[in-house]
């Protein structure tokens, strides 16, 4: 998650080498994408249905098996479909060629245990595999897309029978996620490396592009509407199933024209326009985290303003059938202190009492069922 970035407009400029070394590469099509193994059911790729699913954050992998019971079966009774988890490369190979799975095995069991559909983010990068000039931090992109993609080769194998929807990085457009500095022709070769990796592992898969950050294009970060027509630029649409954004606005809400400038909630429509002109009105555009903070930070809303939040934007999931899944960030709150609006995303408080949102998706998927 990030905080939303209002700064000046500067253009990106992308290397011509680069440009022409994607454009050639993409001449070869990537694998046809295959109905999922649960194709029948809420886990599938596409679906007419609204559904609506939970990203948890970070903090879920520090969950004890009870904490982590209790949230499951309270997402479940809420009517979710699906969890949204990393399965972090920093931390699964620290260590080139030894693995370490267990938590990942633990919570990826557990979602699965509750009849949820996991989405797993491949992401984030180990110390030896880091781009120069980002050594020091797991959101560098890797130094080379190969072994990213042998890596995701290796997470999809072991966990094919029991998931098929994969996220290749997150908010790629933002320094904060891709350092040393977001690039969408270099992401573009490190989704094409990935997808093609995966597809051969799962042909069924839904391979989603990462979810891009509200943001303003300042030479530092990325507006999402530029970073994705970049993409297109340089043909790195090939290489995802779905599109995937994160429509953050608070404080506002998603419907307020003031934040039109930044706000990945009011640029989907144009999103979608530029994915229709390049011949992918056949896709859909996913939202992996959407939400606001309670609190008391500046940025922080009240439960009734997080609740409305979330109503208008599964009411936009209802009412456009190019919109995909809807995750919710956060199931619950990270912390207690109310001053931290990364601790208070949750639908439900630390102690797991529920928030007026959490009231106000269960009414949602009771009335229109995954």
């Amino acid at each position: 998650m990030i905080q939303r970035v209002q700064l000046s407009v500067t253009p990106k400029l992308f290397t011509l080498a680069t440009l022409v070394l994607l454009l050639l590469s993409t001449f070869v099509s990537p694998p046809a994408a295959q109905a999922a193994p649960m194709s029948g059911g809420k886990c599938s790729g596409m679906s007419s249905a609204p559904r609506i699913g939970v990203s948890p954050g970070a903090s879920i992998g520090a969950a004890s098996d009870a904490d982590l019971d209790r949230e499951l079966t309270l997402m479940s009774n809420a009517g979710v479909f699906g969890v949204r988890v990393d399965i972090d490369w920093s931390a699964i190979e620290s260590v080139r060629g030894r693995f370490n799975w267990t938590n990942t095995d633990r919570i990826l069991s557990a979602i699965v245990g509750h009849g949820l559909c996991p989405l797993g983010i491949i992401a984030y990068t180990p110390q030896w595999a880091r781009v120069a000039g980002a050594s020091n931090d797991s959101h560098s992109r890797p130094a080379n897309p190969d072994a990213f993609a042998a890596f995701a080769s290796t997470v999809v194998q072991r966990y094919r029978d029991y998931m098929n929807l994969w996220e290749v990085w997150n908010e790629p457009n933002i320094v904060g996620f891709f350092k040393p500095a977001p690039d969408p022709t270099q992401y573009s070769i490190l989704l094409r490396a990935a997808y093609t990796a995966i597809k051969a592992a799962q042909p069924e898969a839904t391979v989603l592009s990462g979810g891009l950050a509200p943001a303003e294009s300042n030479g530092v970060n990325i507006n999402p509407k530029a970073f994705l027509q970049a993409m297109y630029d340089v043909g790195g649409n090939r290489y995802f199933d779905a599109f995937n954004i994160h429509p953050y606005t608070y404080p506002y809400l998603p419907n307020d024209p003031s934040t039109a400038s930044w706000s990945t909630a009011q640029a989907m429509w144009p999103m979608r326009d530029i994915m229709v002109a390049g011949g992918d009105s056949a896709k859909q555009i996913w939202l992996t985290e959407f939400g606001a903070p309670t609190g008391t930070a500046s940025n922080a809303v009240t439960e009734q303003v997080q609740s409305d939040t979330i109503g208008i934007v599964m009411d936009a999931v209802l009412g456009n059938s190019w919109m995909g899944p809807a995750f919710v960030y956060a199931s619950r709150d990270a912390g207690t202190n109310a001053s931290d609006p990364e601790q208070n995303f949750g639908l439900l408080r630390r102690d797991f009492t529920p928030k007026l949102a959490y009231d106000r998706v269960a009414s949602f998927t009771a009335g229109h069922p995954a």
